[in-house]
């Protein structure tokens, strides 16, 4: 029955991005929500779309594949050529090169794609905010999300959940795969919304929380971390716009107080979910522990994920100088592990070395610096915060592993890049993208 309801869900959905990008939306807007409004769909029906289908790949392979080839075609490529995108580049190179040296290539084929479904995506969004404005391109971004949002909501009202794969505890995720992949849709959502100012939406608002509870429901605790710097600057913001400037002092001091005594409440509610975080922060020396010393009631602390990440640091400092240096090579672990390091940096220094980890950390670093730079400080707060967010989240899972998880990091870095203070000098932007869509210039 639910499969059916996803069906028409997906109709109903594709009508409504079709109507959204026939109106005044350039053809980089366009692209974009056809990207992300593909991939959630495709998702949906994973008993289809993710057993192999032709030479190995999926159709949810295929479909990746198709949109970064036909991105590379759309976007000019000038975009590429920003000079802000030289530490991506340094990190994609770095993974050629692991890849290269342990003769990986199926794997670093496989995890370039899914960074150039990145870039292309980013590109799109970074031009469609300089030709439309941030309002305009996520008010109509959020069509995207229609089909899963609409999901989740139907999951809920009907009984349709899952028993999470960690602990057996119960997630309303639409009838999606996996908890983790669903929670990224959320976060995103929720960070779109965020993106958009007062009056652009109705019950903007009420939409924010209500996204906000559905991501609870979710139950994936990394990605409720994620979403509190979100959470506390969009509702700080929201109360601090209505007030006059004598007002705010003693209104804020007392809305803050409200927020901790809810966060407290929400803590308790959920103290079960979240005491093996309080635990394990109390033993951060586990995580360079070798793993056969570990006891079974440590193996157990985070879902078992600190002996997990225990498992690959180990592998990694009894390498040899070679592998430190350049890694196992992309998608690796395969090879030697049976779960993946739910960890985006301790997987990224086993499979990339140190030339991968750090040159991940520059472009890490270069988007907060970024972010917290934009013009607009409301928007930089928001925007430098939620990437603290995402840091956190990367420190328990690996959203950038999944498609769902780049299409976030792809929305916050061509937001950054279009609302920085100076977008590069290079000219060929201006004159090689001069006109998208219905006659309207980029720049």
């Amino acid at each position: 029955m639910f499969e059916a309801i996803k069906l028409l869900v997906g109709v109903i959905s594709l009508i409504m991005v079709y109507r959204t990008i026939t109106g005044n939306c350039n053809k980089y807007l366009a692209f974009a929500i056809c990207a992300i409004w593909l991939r959630y769909f495709l998702s949906a029906f994973h008993t289809i779309t993710y057993p192999p289908l032709i030479a190995g790949f999926s159709i949810n392979a295929l479909g990746s594949i198709g949109v970064a080839g036909l991105g590379l075609l759309l976007i000019p490529t000038a975009v590429f050529t920003l000079k802000k995108l030289f530490p991506f580049y340094v990190f994609f190179i770095a993974i050629a090169v692991s890849g290269f040296v342990n003769m990986q290539i199926p794997g670093t084929i496989n995890v370039l794609v899914k960074w150039c479904y990145f870039l292309v995506l980013a590109g799109a969004l970074f031009l469609s905010i300089r030709s439309q404005g941030q309002n305009e391109t996520f008010k109509k971004l959020l069509v995207a999300f229609t089909m899963p949002v609409a999901l989740q909501i139907a999951s809920v009202f009907l009984g349709h959940a899952k028993a999470t794969e960690a602990d057996g505890s119960t997630s309303y995720i639409g009838g999606y795969n996996h908890e983790a992949a669903f929670s990224m849709i959320i976060v995103s959502f929720i960070f779109v919304i965020g993106l958009t100012k007062r009056k652009t939406i109705r019950f903007r608002t009420s939409l924010f929380t209500l996204a906000v509870f559905l991501l609870v429901l979710v139950n994936y605790r990394t990605a409720i971390l994620t979403i509190l710097p979100i959470a506390g600057v969009f509702y700080f913001t929201l109360v601090e716009q209505r007030l006059k400037p004598s007002q705010k002092a003693p209104i804020l001091t007392v809305v803050t107080m409200l927020f901790a005594m809810v966060f407290f409440a929400l803590s308790l509610a959920m103290q079960e979910r979240f005491a093996d975080v309080g635990l394990m922060l109390s033993n951060l020396d586990l995580i360079l522990k070798a793993p056969r010393y570990f006891s079974e009631a440590e193996q157990d602390i985070m879902s078992s994920r600190v002996y997990i990440w225990s498992q690959y640091i180990d592998a990694f400092l009894n390498a040899d100088t070679l592998n430190q240096v350049f890694g196992f090579g992309p998608d690796s672990w395969k090879q030697r592990f049976t779960l993946y390091a739910h960890n985006t940096f301790v997987s990224n220094i086993y499979e990339y070395g140190y030339l991968g980890f750090y040159s991940f950390i520059g472009v890490i670093f270069f988007t907060l610096l970024e972010a917290f730079s934009m013009y607009q400080k409301d928007l930089a707060k928001i925007v430098g915060l939620s990437i603290v967010g995402f840091l956190i989240m990367n420190l328990a899972t690996m959203p950038l592993w999944n498609i769902e998880g780049l299409i976030f990091f792809a929305i916050v870095v061509g937001t950054v890049f279009s609302s920085s203070k100076q977008v590069d000098s290079n000219k060929t932007i201006a004159t090689s993208t001069r006109v998208i869509g219905k006659g309207q210039a980029v720049i």
